[in-house]
């Protein structure tokens, strides 16, 4: 055969192989994209944390990554767009149906079966991973079997109906005609998130099982809101239209877009939240009279077992009842022993001088957009001073930078104070503060400093932004549990630490401290009040005013915001309480070797963690420092 031949014939032949081989891959992607992308998300999340030692890193790695799959909003907030190809998961919204449920309690069973048969006592230090999940398995599927029903996922505190909003707006990237096109997509999915929301609140009631009055007036306001949106006003099409504006394409695509927008709003978005009104409407007149769970089927174990989810701690409620009521006392002694010091008259119950605080015009602003602008640069300037001081105390400073903003108008009434937004994974989504501006009286100029340290620098924002940029840990110790009691309770811890570090001079900004401490210690008296001994959201709400000074307005909020997070709320001083307390332990052991920066990293450099499996690391780091 001539050298020709021979040249073609084994052309012919690999082109032929190639070809079957690429109609091959083609076949095996249409029939399961997901495996393939499961893969690449194994091997992308590798970029983005250290590389499993062992198998059983290896395998929480791996489940972690079929968690993520099966989420479209989280791989959309990760910023994982290179996967859309395969999973066109941009399009799409997360599952959230009574059905998804049960599949991912099965899940969460098959992945307790399995951690059960591993060896603890060959594990090392990864013996820690293995109690973090295996807790965190147990909590869901005891949730999943014992109270699938009790917890309201439509509420005036959160929900679908708020959530998708703000993560069409706030996380959906726009940068090319297949964004634009998976924007459409997405909003016409609202309609069967909604929906499911709706048969759970069915099923729901079909148990028996309704919330207070007041949240189903709240969140049908919020609702009633939205509908009440023209077109051109919605937050959705304004996103597009001004992200839009941003790219290169012509006017024409421009307005066949939006076109496209307001038909989707008008066929699909409208409707179903008009369908969820309804529901709520017709639900309010089955509204429980009491506003604890302990009035829910099997209420008093169910807050046990949310009181155990968000403490991580073992303590019952009386218990933390009581170490509310006894912080309560010491931290109010502090603070008028400063208001004595700047002339005032203690002789006056504690709500009159509170009162006169929050009246004196040195520490108002404007109730104007002015004045709500002026509240947004001064916390972006609170932010500014702190991240100077923070290299003489911490090793590590995050690279992603932090930003305000308001809480979105629609939702800021019945919202929080303030609360946080994690980055993006890969930098290009700042952290994000949002403060609430709806009541512009309820923030005062010396209460600014404290929140700030909570929510961006050095709270919040260093302990998630620090625990996502770490290349020392596994991607599963980063993303693969999260805990109030950590988290809210290192913000706690660093808005103390801002005092300490001399981030507080002010007298009145002390004050205004001490009221953020007190805030959270009146929480676990509150929180076992209405949860446990049957306390009523009035008596909450009063109980708030006389011994924090929130005005009505925020008390209310706050009051609200625990009857419908039963739990939650409590996981914030113990969790400072416990950090301190392990802090002052490793400083007594440690004497003179002990280095503030070296237990901040202790603290922040393992990952979210239940208390006790944070009491045996930094048992380790004094461990290893002694000798």
């Amino acid at each position: 055969m001539r050298e020709a031949d021979l040249l073609r014939f084994f052309t012919t032949i690999g082109g032929f192989l190639l070809g079957s081989l690429l109609l091959a891959l083609i076949i095996v992607l249409s029939f399961n994209p997901n495996f393939f992308a499961l893969k690449i998300l194994e091997n992308n999340l590798s970029e983005f944390g250290e590389k499993p030692k062992n198998s059983l890193d290896k395998y929480l790695n791996e489940q972690l990554a079929k968690e993520m799959i099966a989420s479209p909003e989280t791989l959309t907030y990760l910023g994982f767009d290179s996967l859309n190809f395969l999973t066109n998961h941009n399009s799409k919204l997360d599952d959230n149906s009574i059905e998804s449920s049960y599949e991912e309690y099965l899940f969460n069973k098959t992945y307790l079966n399995s951690l059960n048969n591993v060896d603890r006592s060959k594990l090392g230090d990864t013996k820690y991973n293995l109690d973090i999940q295996k807790f965190n398995l147990e909590n869901k599927i005891v949730s999943h079997e014992a109270f699938p029903f009790h917890f309201n996922p439509v509420s005036q505190f959160f929900g679908n109906h708020l959530s998708i909003i703000e993560f069409l707006t706030d996380n959906h990237k726009i940068v090319n005609k297949r964004d634009i096109r998976d924007y459409l997509h997405r909003i016409s999915a609202v309609a069967e998130v909604i929906e499911n929301n709706i048969n759970y609140l069915n099923e729901r009631a079909e148990r028996g099982i309704f919330s207070p009055k007041f949240v189903y007036e709240k969140a049908s306001k919020q609702l009633s809101n939205i509908i009440s949106l023209e077109i051109k006003s919605n937050p959705i099409y304004i996103s597009l239209e001004n992200k839009m504006n941003e790219l290169e394409i012509s006017q024409e695509s421009k307005e066949k877009y939006l076109s496209d927008v307001k038909i989707r709003l008008e066929k699909d978005f409208y409707p179903s939240y008009e369908k969820l009104l309804k529901t709520l409407q017709k639900q309010i007149t089955f509204s429980r009279e009491m506003d604890g769970v302990w009035g829910l089927p099997n209420g008093d174990d169910y807050y046990k077992h949310r009181l155990k989810i968000y403490t991580t701690t073992s303590y019952t409620p009386d218990e933390i009842h009581d170490i509310g009521l006894e912080m309560v006392d010491t931290i109010q002694e502090e603070i008028l022993k400063i208001l004595a010091s700047e002339g005032y008259n203690i002789s006056k119950n504690l709500i009159s001088l509170y009162e006169e605080l929050n009246n004196d015009k040195r520490f108002l602003f404007e109730d104007s957009d002015k004045g709500r602008q002026e509240i947004l640069d001064r916390y972006t300037q609170i932010q500014t001073d702190a991240l100077e001081k923070m290299s003489d105390h911490f090793h590590d400073l995050p690279k992603s930078e932090v930003i305000v903003k308001r809480i979105p108008i629609y939702a800021e009434e019945s919202a929080a104070g303030g609360y946080y937004q994690s980055p993006s994974l890969d930098g290009k989504r700042p952290g994000i503060f949002y403060a609430n501006l709806f009541d512009v009286k309820a923030t005062k100029s010396f209460g600014m400093p404290a929140l700030s340290f909570h929510e961006a620098i050095p709270g919040h924002h260093f302990q998630n932004a620090l625990n996502q940029e770490n290349q020392n840990q596994t991607v599963w110790k980063k993303f693969g549990y999260r805990t109030s009691a950590f988290g809210e309770g290192w913000a706690l811890y660093a808005e103390r630490l801002a005092i300490e570090i001399g981030l507080v001079t002010d007298p009145y900004e002390m004050i205004g401290s001490l009221q953020s401490e007190l805030f959270r210690a009146v929480r676990l008296v509150i929180d076992t009040g209405i949860h446990h001994k049957g306390w009523t959201r009035e008596e909450a709400i009063k109980y708030m005013m006389e011994n924090v000074g929130s005005e009505r307005s925020e008390a209310t909020s706050e009051v609200e915001r625990y009857i419908v997070w039963p739990g939650q709320a409590c996981a914030y001083m113990l969790g400072r309480i416990k950090i301190m307390e392990l802090r002052e332990t490793a400083k007594k052991e440690l004497g003179n070797s002990f280095n503030i920066k070296d237990f901040h990293r202790e603290v922040l450099m393992n990952g979210s963690v239940p208390l006790t499996v944070l009491e045996e690391i930094i048992d380790n780091y004094i461990s290893s420092k002694k000798f």
